[in-house]
């Protein structure tokens, strides 16, 4: 697969800052099922191979899950603060959860494979209120994919135009646009 500039551009970034673990934290904007926006913050947790999808995990019961449910269009926004570069990245989410995980077996092998490359604190989260009165905190992690929590979802932000901004003297601003399958970039005068 060929990657659109900014993928280029976003390696180097996420490099540049790699001693920096808040570079990894992306806004997430959405609108809730009653037309609210709603901005959070998540974790960037890769690209699913081959593609442009970016990976982000959320809970079954977060607010976030049902707004994204009713409504896929996402905005993403992230800071490099070190490099001085924002990209914001328009797109839609798709929700791997333990529903349609079981519907696909290419979606069960994405769900157990991010669940894989979570710490055992991040795990402990999806078991949070499960049992009440007990303990909910995990030794260690859990790999078999029928201890996964019903509660654990995938999301992958499959982006369809991406507003990069670089905040340096000369500022720079290029919008990369997906058409029939194809990145297109175009310098914009920020």
């Amino acid at each position: 697969m060929i990657y659109g500039s900014w993928r280029q551009r976003l390696a180097r970034s996420l490099h540049t800052s790699r001693s920096k673990p808040h570079a990894r934290f992306v806004q997430l904007a959405s609108v809730d099922v009653n037309g609210k926006v709603q901005n959070r913050t998540l974790v960037y947790r890769g690209f699913i191979d081959d593609s442009d999808a970016l990976i982000m995990v959320t809970d079954r019961r977060s607010d976030k899950y049902e707004a994204i449910k009713n409504n896929q269009q996402v905005e993403l926004c992230w800071y490099f603060d070190k490099s001085r570069e924002q990209y914001r990245i328009n797109g839609l989410i798709n929700i791997i959860d333990v529903q349609n995980a079981q519907l696909s077996q290419t979606n069960q092998v994405t769900r157990e494979q991010v669940w894989k490359t979570l710490s055992a604190s991040a795990q402990a989260q999806f078991y949070w209120y499960l049992n009440e009165g007990k303990d909910n905190n995990l030794p260690e992690q859990i790999t078999e994919p029928e201890l996964i929590p019903d509660t654990f979802c995938v999301m992958l932000l499959l982006p369809t135009e991406i507003d990069y901004l670089l905040l340096a003297d000369p500022q720079q601003r290029f919008i990369n646009k997906k058409t029939n399958g194809k990145w297109q970039e175009l310098p914009i005068k920020p």
